[in-house]
């Protein structure tokens, strides 16, 4: 076999796998993209409803199994039930070097799927000791109107907070997730970073980083940054408008003087 048919041979099962990746990953970002659609008009295509887990259920389900997988999020167990598929997807968080902590600190998020599409994602209740659910609602209706950089794989959005004490605390973040696995602290912000693994055997799947950046002076959280196996999430934070505030029209723009 000469030189050219050996590359020929090698070249195209490789070209082949790249364009199948192409058009998966396509298809997976035109589905997220629908996602982030319905985000932005939340009422309409998802509903809470009471339960002490935080349960969010989509009225026109878009995500498909695939794409979670693709996104990294492959589930430690798959029950089978009603039709459909519980999946419990599981991460457990990576230590400090040298640093043994009492408690397993694991992330653990819960989806129903109903004719291959999630119909339901649960966060359960213990996730939220220390973090409102309102807050976790305020910052998925913000994803719908988060600037997206396909080129950086990056969404960055601006969370409307409820009320001041609803956003956790450098105290309240450690109480939940433990010691963080790194920091990067600057003059006036810590930034504790938490990195989980999936909780599955020989897997592949690169580990998530939460990173939590605080005001140094008063432990108040500035930002949350989720850095995903395919994408990065970043949510910046602003208080909510008072309905005083909002009931005010903005004062009338007062036009340039002309000096003519």
């Amino acid at each position: 076999m000469s030189i050219i048919s050996k590359l020929k041979s090698r070249f195209v099962p490789l070209l082949l796998v790249g364009v199948v990746s192409l058009i998966l990953g396509g298809c997976v970002y035109l589905r997220l993209l629908e996602l982030k659609n319905q985000l932005s008009q939340f009422d309409k295509n998802f509903t809470i409803p009471p339960a002490e887990d935080l349960v969010v259920r989509c009225l026109h389900p878009v995500l498909q199994a695939e794409d979670l997988r693709w996104l990294g999020a492959v589930p430690k167990t798959v029950t089978v039930r009603d039709g459909g598929e519980d999946w419990e997807i599981r991460w457990v968080k990576e230590a400090a070097p040298g640093v043994k902590e009492e408690f397993v600190y694991d992330m653990v998020l819960n989806a129903r799927f109903v004719d291959g599409r999630v119909v339901e994602a649960r966060v359960p209740k213990r996730h939220l000791a220390y973090i409102s659910k309102e807050l976790l609602v305020n910052m998925l209706r913000s994803a719908g109107t988060a600037h997206v950089d396909r080129n950086k794989h990056k969404a960055d959005a601006l969370t409307e907070t409820p009320a001041a004490s609803s956003l956790p605390t450098l105290t309240t973040i450690k109480a939940m997730l433990g010691e963080p696995t790194s920091q990067q602290n600057t003059s006036d912000r810590i930034v504790n970073v938490y990195r989980y693994r999936l909780d599955i055997p020989n897997t592949s799947t690169k580990p998530i980083e939460a990173s939590f950046a605080f005001e140094a002076a008063s432990g108040r959280l500035l930002n949350f940054t989720a850095r995903l196996s395919r994408g990065i999430l970043n949510f910046d934070f602003k208080p909510a408008r008072s309905p005083e505030a909002m009931a005010t029209p903005a004062p009338a723009e007062t036009p340039p003087r002309s000096d003519s």
